[in-house]
């Protein structure tokens, strides 16, 4: 869902003093509060894949990444705070391991180097989910700019959160890690003062730019914030990613999906210092 006037006093303020959205930036929020789900995800050579259709006119492509099971996105009953929810779930309740799939936010399944060119300004997107099984569920969410991979933080080419409990860095199995991938050069910061609690609702942030990235994870009792510097030269999309550590099902509920961008550093000014050459 679009909305571009959110908190305003009149729906008509005039662009220039409207300090939200117009030709130089917008906002998009889903709430997932109108989900139409199809069936079991096609795999990564199903060109058509799957559509995850909601009220605004946004698409949510899912994808089987590895394995047998038939991966999906079902639709939990809303609980208070949380207007609407949906589910990735990795396959069957008895998936092999290392089964994975993903929801991706933009115009097809496959790979495609699309909608957000890291620029100076950057680009902001936050969400919130759980992580329902600490020992067993890996889970990711954040920029990605080739095809999706099962949740290991060494594909090319993104920015995300990852919680991986088969990493030896997650003491514990209470932390996201935050991964910075600048074309084969990885690089990994644990949050280690943010410790998550099994199906306990936590806010994912990143903040990416040309020169590096800001993530940070809040829950209920702490916010931990780190950057991480490096260059991604390709462009990239929002997205989901879910792999079995082992033949455990991996569900992960999602409560909503923000996105924020802006052609220059502030709405106001000249109003056309980010046109031209």
């Amino acid at each position: 869902m679009v909305n571009t006037r959110l908190n305003k006093t009149s729906v008509f303020a005039s662009l220039p003093f409207d300090q939200i959205d117009g030709v130089a930036g917008f906002f998009v929020h889903e709430d997932f509060e109108g989900v139409a789900v199809g069936g079991d995800m096609g795999d990564l050579t199903d060109s058509t894949g799957k559509i995850l259709t909601t009220m605004g006119p946004h698409s949510w492509w899912g994808t089987e990444i590895s394995g047998g099971a038939a991966s999906n996105v079902t639709v939990p009953t809303s609980v208070a705070d949380h207007l609407g929810i949906i589910q990735l779930e990795t396959g069957a309740t008895t998936p092999t391991t290392g089964d994975a799939c993903a929801i991706q936010f933009g115009a097809a399944a496959a790979a495609v180097q699309e909608m957000y060119l890291p620029d100076d300004n950057g680009c902001y997107i936050a969400t919130v989910l759980k992580v329902v099984d600490l020992t067993n569920d890996r889970v990711e969410f954040g920029f990605v700019g080739q095809t999706p991979t099962a949740v290991t933080g060494s594909a090319l080419d993104l920015a995300t959160l990852a919680f991986d409990p088969s990493n030896t860095a997650n003491v514990g199995d209470v932390f996201f890690i935050a991964h910075l991938n600048d074309a084969g050069t990885d690089v990994e910061v644990v949050l280690d003062q943010a410790a998550i609690v099994a199906s306990d609702w936590v806010l994912l942030e990143i903040a990416l730019t040309s020169t590096g990235a800001s993530y940070r994870v809040t829950t209920e009792d702490v916010s931990e914030t780190v950057k991480i510097a490096g260059t991604i030269t390709v462009a990239v999309r929002p997205a989901y990613m879910a792999t079995a550590v082992t033949t455990a099902e991996v569900l992960v509920a999602i409560d909503l999906f923000h996105l924020r961008y802006l052609r220059r550093d502030a709405l106001v000014g000249t109003g056309s210092d980010w046109l031209g050459a």
